[in-house]
């Protein structure tokens, strides 16, 4: 499985659409193969994250807040979305190797309506045309 966590100072970046910098790992079993840093350049769009991420082959993303057309780009590509996370990354890390990342410790501050979350962006609804577009690297959001 390869992992992708946002990072900031240690935590994890409170907002996907304008962190820097991604923190690569690589499970195999209960071994971590692959352990790095990579920055995304600033003056990359959102298509060029998720693309970036698709080109890592990331399986699951752990970040902060991240925008609806974002997260459904993620999401449309194959890449399973932790969103609303907060924390030190190895803590977060450990969490989510563990499977207990979902528990109130690792939510981003105000989040805690409902089981999911759902005050926080969890669960919204479809687009605004009511429909999911899909998203493939080269494709042109409309």
């Amino acid at each position: 499985m390869r992992i992708a966590l946002t990072v900031w100072n240690g935590r994890i970046a409170p907002v996907f659409d304008v962190a820097g910098t991604v923190r690569l790992v690589e499970q195999h079993g209960d071994n971590i193969t692959e352990d790095q840093l990579v920055s995304f350049s600033h003056n990359n769009g959102m298509i060029s994250r998720v693309a970036a991420l698709l080109e890592q082959r990331i399986d699951v993303l752990v970040c902060g807040a991240v925008s609806r057309p974002v997260h459904r780009m993620l999401a449309d590509s194959g890449i399973k979305v932790h969103s609303f996370v907060s924390g030190d990354t190895e803590e977060v890390l450990e969490a989510l190797l563990t499977g207990s990342l979902e528990e109130k410790p690792f939510w981003m501050p105000g989040c805690g309506m409902g089981r999911n979350r759902q005050g926080c962006g969890r669960g919204a609804g479809n687009s605004r045309r009511g429909r999911n577009r899909g998203f493939r690297p080269g494709k042109k959001e409309v």
